[in-house]
């Protein structure tokens, strides 16, 4: 995913984007990086969104209450819905391999810097909605001007409104905190001014001199005898979200969003600005871009009305960018002095979102704007840049006059009292036509019609959204209801899904009286179900509406029971095990019984010679047995087999169970290393990283296939499981489809086990490993002892 974000303050003005590549390589085991012993993890920045952001549809009220609910609730959801993920990355914390830098409330985002690996499973994860680069590299661009009579903003100062006790806030490259026209309306304080990148941490700064021009546009003064500003009268406070390099990441942009709804960290002061303006727009060209939708949607809901530029990539239709085409923001197009579009102003339609009205709201001037610049100096700026913070501004002196006003009524007001340009009516070049501060602020005086009674309305929430649960054990949500805007009818529940096959539902009590109330749902595995997911609808019926929420079923394993105590193992080298006389072949098999160890099977007695090596064994039972062998070997009886058959041993005799050369296992790397037998199917493992012949994807020597009398296939990926490349299946027991034991041929650190040794068994049940037998604890401390070949039982 590439991302961008330009400046528009003129076609030179850019705010580039660059980020790495898709991550949908990102978790493949051919794209992560090597890594040499004891050197750190390679790892990303990313930045994680959850699925399910807070619900800030039902916050109304008075704007304190509405600003500390609409914080509050977003707090809430991310302590909730961030808590398990982070969680789930302990592990990996311990490692070295993943850290929580940030964790982000307003848009329900993590974030996080890990290796490619962890990246990848936290990506694949079902509450995770998406993982975006942290990365961003931002452009300066030359500049141009515009006035303020053609808004008639002069008009409205006359009536001794000029945008006084109203907070606005510019989202840019900083403002020059000591230019003349400026320096007196920042709002001052520890709450006035944030730097997501810590470099100019206490008092504003603009490196490049765009945010000090859009400041000045929006609220700067006449110091030079020409007054620069909207509403002159009004206080500002600013957040970067370029750093002094000119660059900017994704996780400054949403940090720089969250600071604007709570400045002090305290949700119970107001101090969150009035006004918004963010004179930038993400991409390289006319697109749609939903990264930032659920951070404005977060202003939106708290009163506050985002002005955005509609872009500069005009003359042509469908040339709009985000944010400006979110159906949350007020997009404002560029005049020039004559009172025409500019050539370069976006031009809609856009459903972005789900946008459904004109594209842009309004016009604005754009077209050689005078403002402040760094250093006490001046600049002329064009572009829609300039000719959103005149919006911006004609909304602090509406907010000064009548402070009650809501975003929608802002909105209302300012559009519809926008004069008519173009075409007769609203269109996609002009929207409702150019800003008229005046008649904004003449129709503002008029009492507002009372707001329409909100519609009843039923919220349908499950505490959580995956319930996991082996067959036979209960997993349980709680499914709450809640009435509002007067909704008290009855509400009746029901569930649909999963299959009756694959769990119970019971749902207690399915009816909830009153409208608001809450049931326990409780669906119990049947012994028939297999391990998986499965995806469930709770409906909530009353009152002519109904409501529905999703939930998953995670069908858990359990481990199977533990095998009857014992292992039949053959060893790596000519040595005893401790406790077994004789003469040693690494031919031999022995029995560990749980307390000693015995010679069960004798290469000498059974003429085998010298240098026949077991390395792959199946016990049926005591006088019968399959083998494999690491070197081509003259049997007795049989003559000369090689290292990629399997032969099977009953009673003395032995003959030919599989033969590998037949069956297309003609190179070296397909000689055959481990082996389980199992009615019929042999599985097996290559001595080398090698694929058997009709088996894709990429070959390991860790991975299981299988031969079922016909055709090859792979059961078990190394990658998948996260073994290390270096792991190497040296012995294997098949138990059933998710279910084996397995030894290696060298040291090899499992995942969420550590390290195990070449004469330890270990067992996978699910996907979770366990130690079946410690060689090491029961005396196989040398290197000819390590187990080459085992059954177990």
């Amino acid at each position: 995913m590439r991302m961008c974000i330009r400046r528009l303050a003129g076609a030179a003005v850019a705010l580039a984007v660059v980020c790495p590549a898709a991550l949908a390589t990102v978790g493949s085991a051919s794209a992560a990086p090597a890594r040499a012993p004891g050197r750190s993890p390679v790892t990303s920045t990313v930045v994680v969104t959850l699925a399910h952001g807070a619900d800030l549809s039902t916050v109304s009220g008075p704007r304190k209450n509405r600003l500390r609910a609409v914080v509050e609730r977003l707090r809430q959801t991310a302590d909730r819905d961030q808590a398990p993920l982070i969680r789930s990355l302990s592990a990996a914390t311990a490692r070295g391999e993943a850290e929580v830098r940030d964790r982000l409330w307003i848009s329900n985002s993590l974030v996080l810097t890990a290796t490619a690996d962890v990246v990848a499973q936290v990506a694949a994860r079902p509450e995770v909605a998406s993982v975006v680069p942290d990365a961003v590299t931002l452009t300066p661009a030359e500049t141009a001007s515009a006035n303020q009579v053609s808004i008639r903003s002069p008009e409205v100062w006359s009536s001794g409104d000029t945008g006084a006790g109203i907070v606005v806030a510019t989202l840019d490259s900083g403002v020059d905190v000591t230019h003349p026209d400026l320096a007196g309306s920042w709002r001052g304080g520890t709450n006035s001014w944030f730097d997501p990148y810590a470099q100019h941490p206490t008092t504003p700064t603009d490196l490049m001199g765009h945010g000090t021009g859009v400041t000045g546009v929006m609220v700067g003064g006449s110091t030079s005898g020409t007054a620069i500003g909207t509403a002159p009268g009004a206080t500002w406070i600013a957040a970067r979200v370029f750093d002094d390099a000119g660059r900017s990441t994704v996780s400054a942009v949403h940090r720089a969003f969250q600071w604007l709804l709570d400045p002090d960290a305290d949700p119970n002061t107001a101090d969150a600005p009035r006004v918004v303006d963010a004179s930038w727009s993400l991409g390289t060209g006319p697109g749609c871009d939903l990264t930032f939708q659920p951070d404005v949607q977060a202003l939106r809901s708290a009163g506050i009305l985002p002005v955005f530029p509609a872009g500069n990539f005009g003359s042509t239709t469908s040339s709009s960018v985000s944010p400006a085409n979110y159906p949350e923001s007020l997009s404002v197009g560029a005049v020039s002095a004559t009172g025409l579009v500019m050539s370069s102003s976006s031009r809609g339609p856009s459903t972005c979102g789900g946008r459904t009205r004109a594209f842009p709201d309004l016009v604005a001037p754009g077209g050689n704007v005078l403002t402040a610049d760094r250093y006490g100096l001046y600049q002329y700026l064009s572009g829609t840049s300039v000719a959103a913070p005149h919006a911006a501004g004609v909304l602090a002196l509406l907010l000064a006059e009548s402070p009650a006003l809501s975003a929608d009524q802002q909105q209302a007001l300012i559009t519809g009292t926008a004069a008519d340009r173009g075409v007769a009516g609203v269109d996609e070049v002009y929207g409702h036509g150019m800003l008229d501060a005046a008649a904004a602020y003449a129709a503002g005086l008029a009492p507002p019609p009372p707001p329409p009674t909100p519609a009843a309305d039923l919220g349908l929430t499950l505490t959580t959204v995956t319930g996991s649960a082996d067959p036979g054990a209960t997993a349980s949500w709680q499914v709450q209801t809640t009435g509002a805007n007067g909704f008290t009818a009855d509400v009746d529940l029901s569930v649909t899904g999963p299959a009756t096959s694959v769990a119970t539902v019971t749902l207690t009590p399915r009816l909830l009286t009153g409208g608001s109330g809450t049931s326990t749902l409780t669906l119990v595995p049947t012994a028939a179900a297999t391990a998986g997911t499965y995806g469930f609808t709770v409906t909530a019926t009353g009152g002519g509406l109904t409501r529905t929420a999703d939930g998953t079923l995670q069908v858990t394993a359990p481990p199977p029971p533990p095998p009857p105590p014992g292992l039949t193992f053959s060893t790596l080298g000519n040595a005893n095990p401790p406790g077994a006389g004789g003469t040693a072949d690494d031919a031999d098999l022995y029995r560990w019984d749980g307390s000693s160890y015995a010679r069960t099977f004798d290469a000498s007695l059974a003429k085998l010679p010298g240098a026949a090596n077991v390395d792959g064994l199946d016990l049926v039972d005591p006088t019968h047995f399959f083998v494999s062998f690491s070197g081509d070997v003259t049997v007795p009886g049989l003559g000369t087999v090689q290292d990629e058959d399997v032969l099977s041993f009953s009673a003395g005799t032995w003959s030919v169970y599989f033969d590998g050369t037949a069956r297309g296992l003609t190179s070296s790397g397909q000689d055959l290393d481990a082996i389980s037998v199992d009615g019929g199917t042999l599985s097996f493992s290559t001595v080398g990283s090698v694929k058997v012949p009709g088996v894709g994807g990429t070959a390991d020597d860790a991975d299981i296939y299988s031969w079922d009398g016909s055709t090859f296939a792979r059961v078990w990926d190394a990658s998948v499981a996260k073994l290390p490349s270096a792991a190497n299946v040296d012995g294997f027991v098949r138990v059933d489809a998710t279910h084996f034991y397995a030894s290696f041929a060298t040291d090899v650190t499992i995942p969420g086990l550590g390290t195990v040794q070449d004469e330890d068994v270990v067992g996978s049940g699910a996907g979770t490993w366990s130690v079946y037998f410690d060689g090491t604890a029961h005396g196989l401390t040398s290197s000819s002892l390590d187990i080459d070949a085992f059954d177990v039982g």
